[in-house]
């Protein structure tokens, strides 16, 4: 019988070839797999590098429509109502574009708003393209943005003004340069907000000496530390003459459109007429001319009313004219001067509180000087007023206050005061004025432009230690003028202390001039 014998090396490697076929299919599985979740990986990042850059173009597009509304606006022109713009590719085919569109434009408040939609695009001219949609709504910026803005770190004597520990800002302050800051480790912070500057502050450590290092400095300079402090070449100006004469215009027009002031006679005047002898519904405000002259303004109010009395020695203005504004519904305004009265449907002034139909202009515009505070030296208002006198080169007036300013209802209440400079006229202690100050026009000399104290020369304050001066409101000025001195540790005139008033940034007084800058207040992708 034969016998047969196995090859056992031969049968190893047919084992041997049959595993590695094997092995080498699953391989091929795997890696047939894998390429597809790669090439379904390569696809997605592609989708979302393109998503990406459509987002990032319609972020532009909202920011380029801003640009568009502000560059219309210097030029007194409506906003555009659609822009586009592609952008230019170093490479390739592809594009990125968008096209932005104003949806809605209201008023809130004195403000504009705009409601923007913003599309773009990422086109790769081959295989996909692209969309992502995102809207905005965005707002004027008010002056009364700001708890302190000013243009020149001098007080009108051309004497450098510092920003010190015992001082505090609690609201976002602007300020052209150069900021002089004295802060101290183990005091502080002195800004309460943000802090936009155009150029490097001068430093003084009271401890280390010398700029902000670390940590520790930056929070006794600002709450929030470093980042809330901003120093850039954006310069924001004063109110432009354009908008002081709009402040006159409506409250002698009803309207923004005069250019001119108009010619008429010394006096009060409501719906373009002499106030004591007109009738019907109030259109307009109230304007006061004396050519230059002074005219002084008590303030006196009641739970329904407020009584403005203008007295003035211009030549023909005759006796004082007593406005009586009575706030009830339907709401209406006596003007008296002497022996004549009349009686108004309406208000010239904004209504306390929400929604009442019989809200009114608020713009109150004297032609010259103004003082308030005469038969008393203190003012009570209330309603909603901008009191302003003329601002801009070649034509100055300002306003003094003989003693406090106060709002009768601190919730609903609101004023501004707007002149070249606004004088405080007393040596009396503590006093508190309600308003957002505006002082100063672009363009004007350190010398003026200033809220300052009257009893303050280039050294001293002439009426000893007045306390605090108290500014609910802001205080927007040309230069930050003489209030208060220390003279080692003696102190002489006010020391400023302003508390911000919030409410003012959405909802500022009637007609108050915007920076010429908006800030984007709501944000939303609605992506593709």
């Amino acid at each position: 019988m034969r016998k047969y014998y196995r090859n056992k090396k031969g049968a190893e490697r047919g084992v041997a070839i049959i595993t590695v076929v094997g092995l080498l299919l699953v391989v091929l599985v795997f890696a047939g797999g894998l390429m597809a979740q790669l090439s379904m990986e390569v696809q997605s990042v592609k989708q979302h590098g393109s998503s990406s850059r459509a987002l990032a173009a319609a972020d532009a597009g909202i920011h380029g429509m801003v640009a568009a509304i502000q560059d219309n606006a210097v030029l007194r022109l409506a906003p555009p109502k659609v822009i586009s713009y592609t952008y230019p590719e170093a490479i390739g085919p592809s594009t990125t574009s968008y096209t932005a569109t104003i949806d809605q434009n209201w008023i809130s408040g004195s403000v504009n708003y705009y409601l923007i939609t913003s599309t773009g695009t990422y086109d790769n001219k081959v295989q996909s393209k692209t969309d992502r949609i995102v809207k905005a709504i965005v707002r004027a910026q008010p002056y009364t943005t700001f708890a302190s803005f000013s243009i020149n770190e001098v007080n009108q004597f051309g004497r450098a003004v510092w920003y010190r520990p015992d001082q505090s800002f609690n609201g976002p302050v602007y300020s052209g340069g150069p900021m002089r800051i004295d802060y101290n480790d183990t005091k502080g912070p002195i800004f309460g907000s943000t802090v936009q500057t155009g150029n490097t502050p001068v430093w003084n450590d009271e401890i280390d000496s010398g700029p902000p290092s670390d940590p520790g400095d930056w929070d006794a300079i600002i709450k929030g530390g470093q980042k809330a402090f901003t120093i850039d070449n954006t310069p924001l100006a004063l109110p432009q003459p354009t908008d002081n004469l709009s402040l006159m215009s409506e409250a002698y027009e009803g309207d923004a459109n005069a250019t001119t002031f108009p010619g008429v006679a010394n006096g009060v005047y409501i719906n373009k007429g002499p106030a004591a002898s007109g009738s019907g519904a109030i259109t307009t405000g109230i304007y006061v001319n004396v050519n230059g002259g002074n005219v002084f303004v008590d303030g006196s109010s009641s739970a329904n009313t407020e009584t403005l009395v203008f007295t003035s020695g211009a030549k023909n203005f005759g006796p004082p004219v007593t406005v009586t504004i009575n706030f009830g519904s339907p709401g209406s305004t006596t003007v008296k001067q002497g022996s004549t009265q009349t009686t108004y449907s309406g208000v010239p002034s904004g209504q306390p509180g929400p929604g009442n139909p019989n809200s009114g202009n608020g713009a109150i515009f004297v032609n010259g000087n103004m003082t308030f505070g005469k038969s008393s030296p203190d003012v009570t208002l209330h309603g909603d007023y901008t009191f302003g006198t003329p601002d801009y080169a070649g034509n100055t007036g300002t306003i003094v206050l003989n003693g406090n300013l106060r709002y009768f209802d601190p919730i609903n209440d609101k004023t501004a005061l707007w002149a070249d400079d606004v004088i405080m006229n007393t040596a009396a202690s503590n006093i508190e004025v309600d308003a957002s100050i505006i002082a100063g026009f672009p363009g004007e000399n350190w010398r003026s432009g200033t809220f300052r104290n009257i009893h303050c020369g280039p050294v001293t304050c002439n009426a000893g230690d007045q306390g605090t001066l108290t500014i609910f409101g802001g205080l927007i000025e040309n230069s930050r003028g003489a209030l208060g001195v220390w003279i080692g540790n003696s102190h002489f005139g006010f020391s400023r202390q302003i508390n911000y008033d919030a409410r003012l940034a959405a909802s500022p007084p009637p007609f108050n001039p915007t920076t010429g800058a908006f800030n984007i207040v709501a944000w939303d992708d609605l992506g593709s």
